[in-house]
């Protein structure tokens, strides 16, 4: 029931991602939906289960996205170690940590991507909508990106998936 219940939420966030957000007008500029699961994973599984997982992922949207190959598999490694050596000296249960995580991994991902378009675009200059995009996402990651979060945690509890992670399961959820 646990695997099934994170590829059910994987791919539901890779469908909605990628075939319904660009079409919706308000949506085009929402951040990338897998980092909040990136990190929620990264909270509620163990490293041996998490850390392929994270890659699968990684791997899945380098696909996807058309940009350059390894863009997403090294942002989703680096964020998933990012988080498991944090919850060593935070509490999982603090809410306000959690929502700074999402929004700084949101930030930090934005600025890889336009690092990577300077650097390898044919130009060699910022993208003339990057800073649009950066505060859409950056909007967009304010107002849905905790929430988004902490509604994965609460689901969890509420279907009785154990955690066998690097935390304990938090007790403000639910």
């Amino acid at each position: 029931m646990r695997y099934g219940f994170y590829i059910g939420i994987c791919l539901f966030l890779l469908i909605i991602q990628t075939t319904i957000f660009p079409y919706i007008p308000g949506m085009r500029g929402m951040y990338d939906m897998l980092i909040p699961f990136v990190i929620f994973i990264s909270i509620c599984l163990p490293i041996r289960e998490s850390l392929p997982f994270a890659l699968a992922l990684g791997l899945i949207m380098d696909n996807l996205s058309g940009g350059p190959f390894g863009l997403y598999l090294t942002f989703y490694f680096w964020l998933f170690m990012g988080v498991r050596f944090t919850i060593k000296f935070l509490r999982v249960s603090n809410k306000f940590f959690l929502s700074v995580v999402v929004i700084v991994a949101v930030l930090v991902e934005n600025m890889l991507m336009i690092a990577t378009s300077v650097f390898f675009g044919p130009v060699r200059q910022l993208p003339v909508n990057a800073f649009l995009v950066v505060t859409q996402q950056f909007l967009w990651v304010l107002a849905t990106g905790p929430i988004f979060l902490l509604s994965l945690l609460a689901l969890a509890k509420r279907l009785n998936i154990q955690w066998d992670g690097a935390a304990p399961p938090p007790n403000a959820y639910g």
